[in-house]
């Protein structure tokens, strides 16, 4: 197995990346997309290899401090064998699990899922899974590779659903290029194949344009742009949705 793994950065303690829990968070670098709005865009490319031990290390000195770690990136699920391993780790120290994911390394989600080694998986759903030439506009890369991104994203979504862990799906507003439309067909895709474990959480993100990969120039959505997404969608199923702006955070809407 391999030793090292393409490391982005370590936050030793968050209370901001899983709501009611104090976590570290490990990014991996390397992306398959290149979101324009991508906030995590110093992790996309570039190498920065890490000893898997030393990072084992660093978890248990955070240890006594936190109660789970959250891997996210760049995309974490293209370095399998680091991903799985320092997982099972947290694991072993009876630490929570939380994945940060586009949602195309289906098959590696599946496989962590069946090793029981995830709690909860942070899904970014970043346009209509329906539509291929969309998904690819919003993703950054071309129509047959946007096409395969949103059939993969759909088998990690149905795959997390199925597996009854907590699932946070993620859809972030940009004027121009995902807006208020976009935001109602995901949620109906959502709404539809929730279940009532009542599991899903549905979150509605005001993008911020200052540190984005392509998108400085961009007038971001007030709040109430967003606040109106957000109401403006009737649940049947889904007992969750927010809103997380940067003029009052994250809010709870149903």
């Amino acid at each position: 197995m391999r030793q090292t793994f393409n490391f982005g950065h370590f936050i030793p303690i968050s209370t901001v990346d899983w709501h009611g829990r104090c976590v570290s968070v490990i990014f991996f670098r390397g992306c398959q997309l290149r979101c324009p709005y991508c906030q995590n865009h110093a992790y996309i490319t570039g190498s920065s290899e890490m000893d898997i031990d030393d990072m084992k290390s660093q978890i248990s000195k955070t240890k006594p401090f936190i109660s789970a770690v959250v891997f996210s990136g760049g995309e974490p699920t293209l370095q399998r064998d680091a991903l799985i391993d320092l997982a099972g780790f947290a694991r072993s120290g009876s630490l929570a699990v939380g994945l940060e994911t586009n949602g195309f390394g289906a098959d590696v989600v599946e496989e962590m899922l069946d090793k029981g080694l995830l709690d909860k998986v942070f899904l970014d759903v970043k346009a209509p899974l329906d539509e291929p030439k969309q998904y690819s506009i919003v993703t950054g890369i071309n129509v047959d590779a946007g096409s395969k991104a949103a059939e993969n994203t759909a088998r990690t979504l149905d795959k997390c659903i199925r597996a009854g862990i907590e699932l946070e799906v993620r859809t972030t507003v940009f004027r121009g290029l995902v807006g208020a439309e976009d935001v109602r067909k995901i949620f109906q895709y959502l709404d539809e194949c929730e279940c009532d474990s009542g599991n899903l959480t549905y979150a509605i993100q005001q993008g911020l344009p200052d540190n984005t990969l392509d998108m400085q120039d961009i007038e971001k959505f007030s709040r109430q742009e967003v606040l109106d997404m957000a109401t403006a969608i009737k649940p049947v199923n889904l007992k969750d949705i927010r809103i997380r702006t940067i003029e009052n955070g994250e809010e709870r809407i149903v």
